[in-house]
């Protein structure tokens, strides 16, 4: 018994407290020190740590930085004519490294069609792998078409969901009708679309 009280001490009984004669005799009061000492007690954890981590250790040592050629966007299709851009935030939001979703409602002459932009490309397409050929909507018989884009936005503005930008998106027109390309997407889309459609 002697030798497990000098590997396990007991905890200071306090104040005011009955002594027991199995405990040892605790050691005279000292100053309390600026941080508490750490209990040597199996079941006791110590309630203040002895020293707080570094900020640093709360983030990743070496954060990826996505590259300039690596294509970390989604070209999302098989959309029904009646989908909303809460839809498609709600499809990819889950998605670790999502950042941002956009919307393209249908023309006459076009499906609707989105892009979702992701941190980095290892997150965009493990998001590809997992939604790539899902029923989006069972009645419609809409089934997803997810494939890398050719290439990540060129617009300076951040592209977050539609809901942000819709009253606005009326007034400025689609970029096909104005003439000025928003982005290398938007052809990119038409021939990934164009080349998922069985040839008539």
């Amino acid at each position: 018994m002697d030798d497990m009280a000098a590997y396990y001490p007991p905890p200071p009984p306090p104040p005011g407290s009955v002594h027991y004669p199995y405990y040892q005799q605790p050691p005279p009061p000292q100053p309390p020190p600026s941080v508490a000492p750490p209990l040597q007690h199996h079941l006791v954890q110590p309630y203040f740590p002895q020293h707080p981590p570094p900020f640093s250790s709360y983030a990743p040592a070496l954060v990826p930085q996505p590259s300039h050629d690596e294509v970390r966007t989604l070209f999302v299709a098989g959309l029904p004519e009646d989908v909303k851009p809460r839809e498609i935030y709600n499809l990819f939001r889950e998605f670790p490294g999502y950042e941002s979703s956009h919307l393209r409602t249908p023309t006459e002459k076009s499906q609707p069609f989105a892009f979702a932009v992701f941190l980095d490309q290892q997150s965009a397409i493990g998001a590809m792998h997992a939604l790539n050929g899902m029923v989006f909507d069972l009645e419609k018989g809409s089934t997803l078409y997810i494939d890398l884009a050719k290439s990540n936005s060129r617009s300076k503005r951040s592209r977050t969901d539609d809901e942000r930008s819709g009253s606005d998106k009326k007034a400025r027109g689609s970029s096909y009708s104005r003439g000025a390309p928003d982005s290398v997407m938007e052809t990119s889309m038409a021939y990934l679309y164009m080349r998922q459609l069985p040839e008539t």
